[in-house]
């Protein structure tokens, strides 16, 4: 996305992209894929839940690319990450209070307005998925104060808040015999993608040439990969196997290996010096841009395919994704993107300083 306060890198925009494909995929096709599988794009679909921490590694990134070294006008940073995602996301609590079924009350209803829903268990029955908005913008809430201690202390100080987390999760696990909540559904896990996104972009920042070469893209392609193939073998993903004992521990690290890993593709797909046909980089750029939106809307759109799937003239769960349930997802995000989140962008302000104070 295009801002006042950054020079555009397009594929960042191609990886959003990725990430909300990967989600989409997954609560589409997950059910047709066997539980023993080992095919590599398969696992990937049927952990294409963690789309969402590529998500939110790439928001570390981003705000970190344009924050470090300059001082971040906390009020004008806020309002500028307010209005990016809460004209849609409010639209979508209105829509989950004001239908049928299970009611939100009150109190439900303000803890999920001002984006703290997650932290009281308060969750959306027809849209479950919006409580990642709410996690992000936790971070939002915390960043101008990470991004200057990053630049003060080097990458020591965001090595020493994976560290903190970790602990953390580590004494929630020995108090209560588990960890997987805190660490998927909050901010206690998701700090570590953030933080590697941060990370990421100071190595971006400093050592661009390194990762240039096509081994990077390859051995970052490997990293998600065997990622997910550890992930699978040692936990079962997020619905487990084995002994509860298993599944809880491996979730103390699993959202630092997890941002790892995308962390790695990140660098090395954003260093390639190769270039995709125009027409393919700006098709892939245009999704990204809408990507906030096809990942909003998904999940009712997916719902409702599904319920009439049996109806439709294709006989594979792929050709429906591809043929049809993309395809309906991308058109329904655009008009959502021109309408609701679009006419919001004007209203930004720049909210960075060129010197830091203190």
């Amino acid at each position: 996305m295009i801002s006042n306060n950054t020079a555009y890198l397009p594929r960042l925009d191609h990886l959003r992209f990725v990430a909300a494909a990967l989600v989409v995929a997954y609560h589409f096709g997950s059910p047709a894929i066997p539980a023993d599988s080992r095919n590599p794009l398969l696992l990937l679909v049927k952990h294409g839940y963690n789309g969402v921490s590529l998500f939110m590694v790439i928001s570390g990134f981003i705000l970190t690319q344009i924050s470090l070294n300059r001082e971040v006008v906390y009020r004008s940073f806020l309002f500028n990450r307010f209005l990016r995602i809460y004209p849609l996301y409010i639209l979508f609590i209105f829509a989950e209070a004001f239908s049928g079924g299970r009611r939100v009350d009150f109190t439900s209803f303000i803890a999920l307005a001002t984006f703290m829903g997650n932290l009281g268990g308060v969750a959306t029955a027809k849209f479950p998925h919006v409580w990642t908005i709410m996690v992000e913008f936790q971070f939002y809430l915390i960043f101008p104060f990470l991004v200057r201690f990053f630049g003060r202390l080097g990458f020591r100080y965001l090595l020493g808040v994976l560290g903190v987390a970790n602990l953390l999760r580590t004494l929630i696990y020995l108090l209560d015999g588990s960890v997987q909540e805190s660490a998927y559904w909050t901010i206690l896990g998701r700090i570590d993608q953030f933080a590697i996104g941060m990370i990421v972009a100071g190595i971006h920042q400093n050592r661009r040439s390194i990762f240039s070469h096509f081994g990077w893209l390859l051995f970052g392609c490997g990293l998600v990969v065997g990622w997910v193939f550890l992930f699978v073998e040692w936990c079962g993903g997020y619905y487990g196997k084995g002994s509860p004992h298993s599944i809880s521990t491996a979730w103390i690290v699993a959202p630092t290996f997890e941002a790892v890993a995308y962390g790695g593709l990140m660098l090395a797909y954003l260093h390639q010096k190769w270039r995709l046909p125009s027409a393919a980089d700006r098709a892939l750029a245009y999704l990204g841009a809408i990507s906030y939106s096809i990942y909003i809307w998904h999940f009712s759109i997916v719902l409702l395919l599904q319920k009439y799937s049996a109806s439709l003239p294709f006989e594979s769960t792929w050709t429906i994704l591809v043929a049809v349930v993309f395809p309906v997802i991308i058109a329904v995000s655009s008009l959502s993107f021109f309408v609701i989140e679009k006419p919001f962008f004007s209203m930004r302000t720049v909210y960075l300083r060129d010197s830091p104070s203190g």
